[in-house]
C-alpha cells in the first residue's frame, strides 16, 4: 500500500464522513489501493500502480456471472484499472469460465532451429520459427520483456486462417458511422526446418486484407509481407480500385491508422512494431480476466455499445511488459501489454498520447480454442458460410474479434472475425500472394 495515503486516511476517520465517501474509503482500504485509482484517471501513472498495488483476494466460481454488484470486491482487481471507465456499467454480465489449460500442437517445437540469438538490442537473430524460442521467462532477466513478444510474435496460430470479418466503428452513445465487410487471409511461410514456398525461406508470413463492403471501400485490398530478419522493414502494397494500381506502403505508415480504423498499424496484436526502436520493461506476472476462450462471437454492450457483453471470461495468467518508443515522432508515450503466460496471446493493450500520458488507444482480444470448435462452433459470417471442422485438431487459438478504442476523438471499433484454419500448399500460396493476381482478382 501507498504509505503517502496513510495520513489522508486518519484525517478522515476524524471527522464526519458521507454516505458517499465511506463505501469508496472502504472499497479503497479493502483493495490496497490509492484512492486516486477509484476516479476515472485514465493516466499511464494510474495504470502503473494498479499494476504494483492491486492484486486479487477473491476466488471466482466457474459458471458464476458477475455484474456491476460485484465490482469492488471482485473485478477492479482483475479487469485493468484503464478499461474501468468502459468495461463497468449497470447492466453488465460476466460469465466466469474455468481456468483450463490449452496444450499446443503436437509438433510445436521439435522442428526448430538451435543456432539462434538475442544481439546487442535483443533482436532475435537466426530464428525460423517452430516453437516458442523462449521456454522460459525469468523476472531478473533483463531481457525478459523483449523475450516475451517474440513468443508471441511466434506463437502457433498467429496465422494460416481464412477471416471472414464484420467491423462497426460507433461514436459515443452507440452512435453507428459505418460498417465494413473484408476477409483477411494469413499463411506462415517460416515453419522451423523450411519454408512453407521453397526459395521463400527470406519470408516469415503474408496477410491479404480484402474489403466487400462499404461501396466505396469494395474491391479494396491490402497485402502485407513480414520477413525472418526482423530488422527488414515490412513490405505492403494497398490497391484502391479508383486509384487502377497498387500503391506501396511505407514503414512511417505502421503509426497511421489502419483502412480508417480506431488502430494503427503497429497496435496488431498488441504489438506489431520493431523491437529494436523500442525500450523495453518486465514489469512481471498478474492475474487478469481475458475472453480467451469465449463461446462465440460476443454481443457488444456499455454505454456506447464498445466493449464485449455477456459473454465468458477466465482468470489468466498473464507478463505485463512497458513499451517505450524511442523516437520522437512516434505518437506514443508508453505502451504496456498483457500477454497471456502459456499461449502468448495479447489479450490487453494499453497506449497512452505522448502529449500527454493520457490513454490514447487501447485493446481487448475475443478468443477460441480450435479444439472447442466441435462442440461450441461460433456463429457464421453474414457473407459466407465456412466448414469449421476444419479447424478442430490444430490446437491453436484462433481469433474471434476484438474491441479496438481511441480515447481521444472518443471513437471505437468493434470487429467480429469468423475465423477458419486454412493450409495452403506451395503452389497455392505462391499463386494466391502474388501481387498481379491480387490486383487482377484472379485467386
Amino acid at each position: 500500500m501507498n504509505t503517502d495515503n496513510i495520513a489522508p486516511l486518519k484525517h478522515i476517520a476524524n471527522h464526519r464522513i458521507s454516505g458517499k465517501v465511506l463505501p469508496a474509503l472502504a472499497m479503497a482500504t479493502s483493495l490496497c489501493l490509492p484512492l486516486s485509482l477509484h476516479a476515472e484517471d485514465q493516466s499511464y501513472q494510474s495504470l502503473r500502480d494498479w499494476i504494483e498495488n492491486s492484486r486479487p483476494d477473491a476466488e471466482l466460481t466457474p459458471g458464476q456471472h458477475l455484474t456491476i454488484n460485484d465490482r469492488g470486491q471482485k473485478l477492479e482487481a482483475l479487469i485493468p484499472h484503464t478499461a474501468w471507465k468502459y468495461y463497468f456499467f449497470d447492466n453488465m454480465d460476466m460469465e466466469i469460465g474455468v481456468t483450463r489449460n490449452y496444450p499446443a500442437p503436437d509438433h510445436w517445437g521439435k522442428n526448430m532451429a538451435v543456432d539462434y540469438k538475442l544481439d546487442e538490442d535483443a533482436t532475435l537473430v537466426g530464428f525460423t520459427g517452430g516453437g516458442f524460442p523462449f521456454s522460459e521467462i525469468k523476472a531478473d532477466d533483463p531481457v525478459a520483456g523483449q523475450k516475451v513478444i517474440w513468443n508471441m510474435l511466434w506463437r502457433p496460430g498467429t496465422n494460416d486462417f481464412d477471416m471472414p470479418m464484420v467491423t462497426w466503428l460507433r461514436g459515443e452513445s452507440g452512435k453507428l458511422d459505418r460498417i465494413m465487410e473484408y476477409t483477411n487471409t494469413s499463411a506462415t511461410y517460416a515453419r522451423g526446418d523450411h519454408s512453407l514456398v521453397p526459395g521463400y525461406e527470406e519470408v516469415k508470413s503474408k496477410r491479404v486484407m480484402e474489403f466487400r463492403s462499404p461501396r466505396d471501400m469494395a474491391g479494396a485490398k491490402d497485402m502485407s509481407i513480414t520477413y525472418v530478419d526482423h530488422r527488414r522493414e515490412n513490405s505492403g502494397w494497398l490497391y484502391m480500385p479508383a486509384q487502377r494500381k497498387p500503391r506501396r506502403t511505407l514503414a512511417s505508415e505502421r503509426t497511421g491508422e489502419l483502412m480508417g480504423m480506431d488502430m494503427i498499424r503497429e497496435d496488431n496484436n498488441g504489438f506489431g512494431g520493431k523491437v529494436y526502436e523500442n525500450t523495453w520493461e518486465y514489469l512481471g506476472k498478474r492475474k487478469i480476466l481475458a475472453t480467451i476462450n469465449v463461446e462465440s462471437n460476443p454481443e457488444f454492450g456499455g454505454d456506447s455499445l464498445w466493449v464485449p457483453h455477456k459473454t465468458r471470461w477466465e482468470v489468466r495468467d498473464t507478463h505485463v511488459v512497458l513499451i517505450k518508443p524511442k523516437s520522437e515522432d512516434h505518437p506514443y508515450s508508453a505502451r504496456v501489454v498483457f500477454v497471456d503466460a502459456e499461449t502468448y496471446w495479447t489479450h490487453w493493450m494499453f497506449a497512452f498520447d505522448k502529449k500527454d500520458d493520457q490513454l490514447f488507444r487501447m485493446n481487448q482480444h475475443f478468443l477460441k480454442y480450435s479444439e472447442d470448435y466441435d462442440k461450441e462452433p461460433p456463429a457464421q459470417a453474414p457473407f459466407i458460410k465456412q466448414d469449421y471442422s476444419k479447424s478442430v485438431g490444430h490446437s491453436v487459438f484462433l481469433h474471434l474479434g476484438q474491441t479496438d478504442i481511441n480515447a481521444k476523438k472518443p471513437h471505437a471499433t468493434m470487429t467480429h472475425c469468423f475465423t477458419n484454419k486454412k493450409e495452403f500448399t506451395a503452389a497455392r500460396a505462391k499463386q494466391f500472394y502474388s501481387l498481379r493476381n491480387m490486383i487482377s482478382g484472379r485467386r
